[in-house]
């Protein structure tokens, strides 16, 4: 049967839905057809699985240890404080209760073992019925007890991410749909090869999309209410260069974007093709390519297309949100694995760039600015006995290796004075113990206006830059990046992130510092000619933007790209900026750049702002 087809109750007649075309904003390019799967879940993201009789007896056991789990977390935030200040148990003592109540744990047993459906979605179905009847109760004090039952069955849903896998995979040609997918679960996911992801919130920096981007998994967003209008099962097919999701798709439809699929992959493909020689404009500029990296698979490709070594590895990854931080031999297998594939051109690895959302209980209050709260460099200060382990672990690494470390968000030289005091105390500590460690550099991250404006201070504390535009824009301009509401705000050809840039390479050449630009700026063939002619000589980006970026900066000449930056400093605004560029590129390089490739939208003056 066609995923678009469905079988009516009239005589088993089949009938064919309407084909529905939906207006989304694409965020990884590429064209894929499928079968949807909707996920749910906050923490825990999930979706429903059919499971055989024998994998019953085996996924009621993986809920009964991720209640027993779930109990213990809770006991363990329930202990009395020694402040004397309110008891936490008061709070939590109405969630224990629940988590005891045998009819509420007998009910989500059965679901799994009468539907044959896995944990996951029996704690969402059971808990639902429970927190409509609790909606539905006159009292309001008694109704407002369905906060505790959404609580209970959240802590159950993250507990089963550490009571195991289910050890299934998503069926082939599945297109995942959500509210949002958080990075940690499209990894997990891409083990199954997924077609496509469509969301509903979500920004192009978004880490889950840069993720999408490197895997070449076709990417759209901005789908409000998307899940209540499919189902697991509808076909469905995902247009990541227009920014459109056919839903019911008809047989015409299906025939041109089979051909569209077929180019996709051709094209994809192409850009595969090794290279060899190193890469210059043709005025003799010679520019570095290296990889950002979240998975080592990734690196063979990478390698191949010409990038030199690994510019940015995100140690994040390694974060199971589920077990918590990754322990010291875990981490010195992976990264000894990562530094391994990278060999003499080494390997830069990011410290955990991670939220307090992400290490904190699910009942614990959120930060109500998780941009500017407890993440990167501030939180690993202050869980002090973690950061220590990964650095001891990155210095047993680099014994053998060449491994350097970033310090992410980096927005005081406090900082990195306090992370160079613990990166010596943790090698004094493995010397004495007769343990053999490297000499890892130390850099820093800047991506704060803080870090650009003391940059000159912070060059006499490290040895290199890592500069992430990804970031960068989002703090100069004050725009959230995950942010779909304000993404007309993140321009990244705005006057002061451009002055920004300039300001960090002026500053590190001065330093005689090393300086590599990472993001999605580095990795786009439109702004990196900007980053040319700001300076910018070593780039690291995502391994499926390398062969398109080295075709651009092969086709260009320095000096080019330097009259345009120069002229840049004529205008006052981003779309003066982006309008110049865009003309410009057009008029220099239109062997490069077409209006296609530059697809641009009206200002209130009727100019046009090109968007990458």
């Amino acid at each position: 049967m066609n995923f678009s087809e469905k079988t009516t109750k009239n005589n088993g007649a089949k009938t064919r839905l309407p084909e529905l075309r939906l207006k989304a904003r694409a965020v990884a390019r590429g064209v894929a057809i499928g079968h949807v799967v909707c996920l749910h879940g906050r923490q825990r993201q999930f979706y429903r699985i059919s499971l055989e009789d024998s994998q019953i007896e085996r996924e009621i056991r993986r809920f009964r240890a991720a209640v027993r789990l779930a109990r213990r977390q809770l006991k363990k935030i329930a202990l009395p404080p020694a402040d004397g200040q309110l008891k936490k148990s008061n709070i939590f003592d109405s969630h224990l209760l629940i988590l005891e109540d045998r009819s509420f744990l007998d009910k989500i047993e059965n679901q799994i073992g009468r539907e044959k459906v896995n944990a996951e979605w029996a704690v969402k179905i059971v808990s639902e019925v429970y927190i409509g009847n609790y909606k539905a109760i006159a009292d309001e004090h008694l109704r407002e007890k369905y906060i505790d039952v959404e609580d209970v069955a959240e802590r159950i849903l993250g507990a089963l991410g550490g009571g195991g896998k289910s050890g299934i995979k998503l069926e082939k040609n599945s297109i995942i749909v959500a509210r949002e997918v958080k990075p940690s679960t499209l990894i997990e996911l891409m083990e199954s090869e997924p077609k496509a992801v469509i969301t509903e919130h979500g920004g192009w920096t978004s880490h889950t999309f840069i993720l999408a981007r490197e895997q070449n998994l076709p990417a759209v967003t901005g789908m409000k209410g998307i899940l209540r209008r499919v189902k697991t099962g509808d076909h469905v097919i995902v247009d990541g260069f227009n920014g459109q999701v056919v839903l019911h798709p008809s047989d015409k439809s299906l025939a041109k974007y089979r051909i569209a699929v077929e180019n996709f992959q051709e094209n994809t493909n192409r850009e595969s093709e090794p290279v060899g020689e190193k890469l210059k404009t043709l005025d003799g500029c010679e520019i570095t390519l290296r990889a950002n990296l979240d998975l080592p698979q990734g690196y063979a490709k990478a390698r191949r297309l010409g990038a030199r070594g690994i510019g940015l590895y995100r140690s994040e990854f390694l974060f199971n949100q589920f077990r918590g931080f990754p322990s010291e031999q875990e981490q010195i297998k992976a990264y000894r694995k990562i530094a391994a594939l990278s060999g003499d051109e080494g390997v830069r690895i990011r410290t955990f760039d991670l939220s307090a959302e992400q290490l904190g209980p699910v009942n614990e209050e959120k930060e109500k600015n998780p941009a500017l709260g407890l993440r990167a460099i501030r939180l690993m200060m202050t869980h002090k006995k973690q950061f220590r382990t990964q650095l001891r672990a990155l210095l047993q690494a680099a014994a053998q290796h060449r491994i350097d470390i970033v310090l992410p968000m980096v927005t005081d030289v406090a900082e990195i004075v306090a992370a160079r005091k613990m990166l010596d105390a943790e090698k004094e500590r493995l010397r004495q113990r007769g343990i053999e460690h490297g000499e890892p550099r130390l850099g820093a991250m800047i991506e704060t206006p803080a870090a650009v404006l003391i940059a000159a201070d912070i060059a006499r504390e490290v040895e290199f830059f890592c500069l992430g535009t990804n970031d960068l824009v989002q703090y100069v301009l004050a725009v959230d990046r995950d942010n779909e509401f304000v993404a007309d705000w993140y321009k990244t050809l705005h006057p002061a992130v451009l002055r920004s840039i300039k300001t960090v390479l002026v500053t590190a050449a001065k330093n005689q510092k090393p300086v590599l630009v990472c993001g999605e700026m580095a990795g786009s063939p439109v702004y990196v000619a900007i980053l040319i002619g700001l300076g910018a000589t070593e780039l690291s980006m995502n391994v499926n933007s390398i062969a398109r970026v080295r075709r651009t900066i092969s086709n260009i000449a320095y000096e080019e790209a330097r009259e345009i930056t120069e002229r840049i400093t004529e205008f006052s605004t981003s779309d003066e900026i982006e309008y110049f560029v865009r003309e410009s590129f057009l008029r220099k390089w239109s062997h490069l750049f077409s209006r296609e490739i530059l697809p641009a939208v009206k200002t209130k003056k009727g100019k046009l702002r090109i968007r990458d």
